[in-house]
């Protein structure tokens, strides 16, 4: 009980001395206080960077506001309180922060989704109008092949020709189609998409 009622006035004596700018009472409050706010700091923060800037914030004020501080009858609790406003604003700026970043996560997704659906039907058009383009018996080995689905051997026993050769006339379409997103100056990613997409398993 005694070594509480000798620090009170010491505290006190140190503000007085603050008060008169001296900056060597800042530093003994610092000896005498700064651990204990730090560790209040950080229980609540859960972060020790976070809760050595707040620590260094509150001694700044309280050098800053030295004028007002001498009549204070409890430095520690005027710590406190100021320690735990300091650590709440820390916690609900964090929040805030977290779903700020959240939201503009979730419409930064939701605009390259939109992008990319768009590229992808723009692919999915030039697609069609290359089948389109292509001889009689490749445009039908490959619509079997993208839209049934079939195998190479199924293509081959269906049109009565060897699954070699229709493998030589897929390739041939891939790399007619490649040429064409190459000249038609769309992304390498989406013409790797399409391709994937329409001849994987030859």
């Amino acid at each position: 009980m005694s070594d509480i009622q000798d620090a009170i006035p010491a505290d006190r004596f140190l503000l007085m001395q603050l008060a008169r700018e001296n900056p060597w009472a800042l530093e003994a409050l610092m000896r005498r206080h700064e651990s204990r706010v730090y560790q209040f700091i950080y229980n609540l923060v859960k972060s020790a960077e976070q809760a050595e800037e707040i620590t260094q914030d509150i001694f700044i004020k309280l050098w800053a506001s030295r004028d007002e501080l001498s009549h204070i009858e409890s430095l520690p609790a005027w710590l406190y309180t100021v320690s735990r406003n300091r650590a709440r604003n820390a916690l609900k700026e964090r929040a805030s922060r977290y779903i700020r970043e959240e939201n503009y996560a979730a419409t930064l997704d939701a605009e390259v989704d939109g992008e990319a659906e768009i590229h992808y039907r723009e692919m999915r058009h030039v697609m069609a109008d290359f089948v389109d383009t292509l001889p009689p018996r490749r445009r039908t080995i490959f619509r079997l092949k993208t839209e049934e689905g079939l195998t190479t051997e199924e293509i081959g026993r269906q049109l009565n020709i060897s699954p070699h050769t229709v493998k030589n006339q897929l390739s041939q379409s891939y790399l007619t189609l490649r040429r064409l997103m190459r000249e038609s100056a769309y992304s390498l990613f989406w013409t790797t998409v399409l391709i994937n997409d329409f001849l994987t398993k030859l």
